[in-house]
């Protein structure tokens, strides 16, 4: 009888002390019956100690050598030899001590289906601290803990992200030009040929806050220009605006673009927290409104992002060799293969890691 694998895929830069809690938690958590679970990183060379944490702890690890998370997801998800990839962030930590095992049912019970994911909430620990509320209000109030399951056309963001390796390999994984905004990008591609998203509500994860000021509109100020991109210049956002994206006029959509974000995500924030909104809400409009400025004032992904699309970086195009990126996995290390389809290698025998155990989902449907 085939075995049911499930690979639990985090990217990794500069997270060591977060890493360290998600990996601890991960390993304490009993798996799902009939079902093996695996842990494996997408690794990008980093400050601190994130790749001796991942040794420490024993993680089968690829080396991504270009800064991205998408990216580094498509490589780890390369090595997987699960029939299910789950996908979260070394800043993120499943809320309770039965979550793989809720997971796995609510697969096999939602089935057919393209990805589904459940709420992001606050660390408790930071839950005295303003700023650190104000940013997570101003990212993640989508994705609050009061929203109930349903069928849902809003993208789950990568935090905590459930897709069926088929249909991650059917579809390419995520595209390697962006570098915010991926995991959007791919499931608008899943609605596309009509496969559902799903929200769960008891799926929670815990996410870590920026806790400064600096690190908070740093973040917004990042994020800007991929929304002014991706959201509106694109039509999907319900907000309106006085000046379409691309006039000379633009810039004056900011006061619309701040007050109509800071509207939606008070409303969703005091329905949640009374408290937390009046205590974050002077950092929250500080937030809300650099954002605002970087949506007018930016144009597309931010820099230092991967090649445009049709314009693969070298190490994805070439003929491999030396050219290609080194794979550290179980104390080896191994050079991949390029594969332009997913934007990271195919190593080694993984290429044939899927296993009939894929039986309990549907075919994926082909991409184009």
């Amino acid at each position: 009888m085939p075995e049911n694998w499930l690979s639990i895929v985090i990217p990794v830069r500069n997270q060591a002390r977060t890493l360290d809690v998600l990996l601890r938690k991960l390993k304490s958590l009993p798996p799902p019956p009939g079902w093996k679970v695996e842990i494996i990183a997408g690794y990008t060379e980093s400050r601190d100690d994130t790749l001796a944490v991942l040794q420490a702890h024993g993680i089968r690890t690829v080396t991504s050598p270009v800064p991205g998370s998408g990216t580094a997801r498509n490589a780890a998800a390369a090595l997987a030899r699960g029939t299910l990839l789950y996908f979260i962030d070394a800043d993120a930590c499943p809320a309770d001590e039965t979550f793989l095992i809720r997971l796995v049912r609510t697969a096999i019970r939602l089935r057919p289906f393209g990805a589904f994911g459940g709420p992001i909430l606050l660390d408790p620990a930071q839950r005295w601290n303003p700023i650190a509320v104000a940013d997570h209000w101003a990212c993640w109030f989508n994705w609050s803990g009061r929203r109930r399951s349903s069928r849902t056309v809003l993208f789950q963001p990568t935090v905590s992200l459930v897709v069926p390796r088929r249909v991650f390999e059917a579809f390419g994984g995520f595209d390697p030009a962006l570098r915010v905004l991926e995991d959007f990008e791919f499931q608008e591609r899943l609605m596309r040929r009509n496969l559902p998203l799903y929200f769960v509500q008891d799926l929670a994860v815990t996410h870590r806050a920026r806790s400064t000021l600096w690190r908070s509109w740093r973040h917004s100020w990042y994020w800007g220009g991929p929304f002014r991109a991706e959201i509106l210049a694109k039509g999907r956002s319900h907000q309106k605006i006085p000046h379409p994206v691309g006039s000379r006029l633009f810039w004056l959509s900011a006061p619309a673009i701040l007050r109509g974000r800071l509207r939606l995500l008070l409303r969703i924030a005091w329905r949640c927290s009374r408290w937390q909104t009046c205590y974050g809400f002077p950092f929250l409009l500080l937030t809300t409104l650099v954002c605002a400025l970087r949506v007018v004032l930016a144009r597309d992904q931010p820099r230092g992002s991967p090649a445009a699309p049709g314009r693969w970086p070298r190490w994805i195009v070439g003929s491999g060799g030396s050219g290609c990126p080194p794979v550290a996995c179980d104390g080896e290390t191994r050079r991949a293969h390029p594969n332009p389809a997913t934007g990271c290698g195919t190593y080694g025998a993984s290429s044939a890691a899927t296993s009939s155990a894929d039986s309990w989902s549907s075919s994926a449907p082909t991409a184009s």
